[in-house]
């Protein structure tokens, strides 16, 4: 059975992808086209991505086309067919990080709260019973107090409209009556890879990063050796900042999905040891070689800093902050204490990496890199696409000596499908894996392209083989794949 995964394509959501293919599991995801791309191509590129950075290839899961805002997802009647029958779990990752709306008929409310009612109508109809649902740690809203984890509604207050657009759709989540198990995990900040830097997103942290990254180097270095930065904050520089790396947050949510005696419970992701603002603010002064940056408190600057006159630079600086930072001005002065005991219980050896000053260097020199979010990305073109060549063999199926294979197609232009074969040819191709009755052939696109242009492929394709009667279906693909590598069929195992 599959794994139905939205978000996808979000930072968290490629992050899923990669881990829970390299743990053996077998992935179907919903993907929205976007101006240039469609959604399969959208889903090559990131495991393209993920195979440079792992030297290794990739099974590709199943892409399914669709909108998380639109009832049923979107799906057509056959990909929702498909999904019935072939999907037992559900991820629902997708979200969008947006703080405030013209009104509920608009973004973050369409995506958080419309497309989590959309999900759950779905799974109830499509009986998907094994429910994992992404929210965030700030549900919690303004509280004072240590947030447990069994909480969700103690009247607190909200931030914004995206933190009460998620506590709503939590609070539908656990209303479910139907699913046998409702699993909630509620990540806190989520940053980048620690160890490569990578993100697909410049939210949060980032906006403050990039500012300083194109700001600080275009000054002159003073006598000191450091460029100089004036610029007051509204913070005494001891406020928590639960800022938590998205690899470490793909490893916990994968080891709660896989461990049985884990579902059903709520799960707080953040940082058992969080860093402060003015730890921040240390590291990104030794990263620019910068300094200037002073604290000033809770209370409101006064006066709002001197006029352009009397200091340019600190004008300057103090203008492009506050201009920026104003969507983030709520979470200056406090950040929550979040209680860990569900997480601690089951993922308590899986450490959360620090955040400190290799990390923010690693974040900065990546975006840098990245020119910000704006680097195109290498993607290598596919012209061979497996699913489509091999469903072009389909032939009429006929009753003489049908045999049921599966295809596990990695690398570029791969696939997972069943394939329908006889002495004829290949009758059908399904998307999806069989039944674990079934062999299952581990092959490359390039072997599958090669199998089906060669001289050999041709004759198989024309029936001019020869299959022995009462051919068992292991024979078969033992057949199938001496065409082209000999002695390589792989188990499910």
């Amino acid at each position: 059975m599959y794994t139905l995964l939205t978000g996808a394509t979000g930072l968290v959501g490629r992050y899923l992808v990669r881990d829970l293919l390299l743990n053996g599991h077998q992935l179907a995801v919903v993907v929205r086209p976007s101006r240039r791309q469609s959604p399969r191509e959208r889903m090559e590129e990131i495991m393209q991505h993920w195979e440079r950075e792992l030297g290794r290839q990739l099974p590709r899961p199943i892409v399914l086309s669709g909108d998380i805002t639109e009832t049923g997802f979107g799906l057509s009647g056959e990909d929702t067919a498909w999904v019935k029958q072939s999907c037992d779990a559900i991820i629902h990752s997708a979200a969008i990080l947006e703080f405030y709306g013209k009104d509920r008929a608009a973004e973050p409310w369409r995506t958080n709260l419309n497309g989590t009612q959309n999900m759950i109508d779905l799974c109830r109809d499509l009986e998907i019973h094994d429910i994992h649902y992404v929210s965030t740690a700030y549900v919690a809203g303004y509280q004072d107090d240590r947030v447990m984890e069994s909480s969700l509604d103690v009247g607190q207050s909200f931030r914004n409209d995206y933190e009460e657009s998620k506590f709503m759709a939590e609070s539908l989540v656990r209303a479910i009556d139907f699913a046998n198990h409702v699993t909630v995990y509620r990540p806190a900040v989520i940053a980048g890879d620690s160890s490569t830097g990578y993100t697909n997103t410049y939210h949060g942290i980032y906006l403050y990063l990039r500012l300083m990254a194109l700001m600080i180097p275009t000054l002159p270095v003073g006598p000191d050796g450091k460029r100089y930065t004036p610029i007051r904050m509204r913070m005494t520089g001891d406020e928590r900042r639960n800022i938590i790396p998205v690899e470490w947050v793909s490893a916990v949510m994968c080891r709660l999905f896989e461990t049985k005696e884990a579902r059903g419970l709520t799960y707080h992701i953040a940082p058992e040891n969080p860093i402060t603002s003015g730890q921040i603010i240390e590291y990104c002064g030794d990263c620019f070689n910068s300094t200037g940056a002073t604290f000033c408190g809770h209370d409101e600057i006064d006066p709002p800093g001197p006029s352009r006159d009397e200091n340019e630079d600190q004008w300057m600086f103090e203008r492009m902050y506050w201009e920026n930072a104003e969507t983030y001005a709520p979470y200056e002065r406090s950040d929550n204490v979040f209680d860990l005991s569900n997480l601690k219980r089951f993922t308590g050896d899986i450490v959360c990496p620090d955040f400190d000053r290799t990390v923010m260097s690693r974040y900065i020199e990546y975006g840098n890199e990245d020119r910000w979010g704006k680097r195109r990305t290498e993607t290598e073109g596919v012209s061979f696409w497996a699913e489509e060549q091999l469903a072009a063999l389909s032939r009429e199926l006929t009753k003489n000596g049908v045999q049921t294979i599966g295809l596990d197609v990695s690398g570029p232009g791969g696939c997972q499908v069943t394939a329908v074969v006889s002495r004829a040819g290949i009758h059908s191709v399904v998307r999806g894996l069989p039944e674990d009755t079934f062999p299952i052939l581990h092959v490359s696109n390039a072997e599958i392209a090669e199998m089906l242009q060669s001289t050999t492929a041709k004759n198989l394709a024309k029936g001019d083989w020869e299959l022995q009667e009462g051919m068992s279906a292991e024979a078969l693909s033992e057949l199938l794949l001496g065409a082209f590598q000999p002695d390589s069929v792989g188990s499910r195992a």
